[in-house]
């Protein structure tokens, strides 16, 4: 049996030189709507017309800090796609009925959530997905209404097939 060299809880903090294209741009489009080191954009920054090429792989979930659940809000088409369900107004605890992955993800989005740190992973998918997809990688950014206590969180997933290229059912497949 071979070991996954990127297994599901491996998120770390975001680095640019592991991340793809595609989290390289959504990671620099939310630096610049940060106003100063200590400030997060709200979700009122986020503007898709800007960001349009990464509109189907982007997520947003909202983030209920009294009771610490967090409830899909937006799902990009390629996201659906992927996992093979639109989540959409549901809360993570409904979509992830595996408590083991349920833990992991809620772990890695509380972190982000309580310190606002951008974090990243490439690996094995958690979630029910789409039979060809092997691996994919994340991206999770905090959002703030006041711009200071995370509320909100935009994330990218992409998948990715046995060949290592970006997949999305239906679509030709990016080399």
């Amino acid at each position: 049996m071979q070991v996954d060299p990127h297994p599901p809880h491996s998120w770390s903090t975001y680095d640019p030189r592991r991340a793809s294209d595609a989290a390289v741009h959504l990671y620099d489009y939310w630096m610049s709507k940060r106003r100063d080191q200590d400030d997060l954009p709200s979700r009122d920054d986020i503007r898709p017309e800007e960001i349009k090429p990464l509109l189907p792989y982007l997520w947003i979930m909202d983030f209920d800090r009294p009771t610490r659940t967090f409830r899909y809000r937006l799902i990009g088409t390629a996201v659906v796609e992927g996992v093979g369900e639109d989540y959409t107004g549901r809360t993570l605890a409904e979509c992830q009925p595996d408590e083991g992955a349920y833990d992991t993800a809620t772990r890695a989005l509380l972190r982000l959530a309580d310190d606002a740190v951008p974090l990243w992973r490439i690996g094995t998918p958690m979630f029910h997905h789409h039979a060809e997809v092997l691996r994919l990688e994340n991206l999770i950014l905090a959002l703030a209404a006041d711009r200071r206590r995370p509320d909100r969180i935009l994330g990218l997933t992409l998948f990715y097939d046995s060949g290592g290229r970006l997949y999305r059912p239906g679509v030709i497949r990016a080399t």
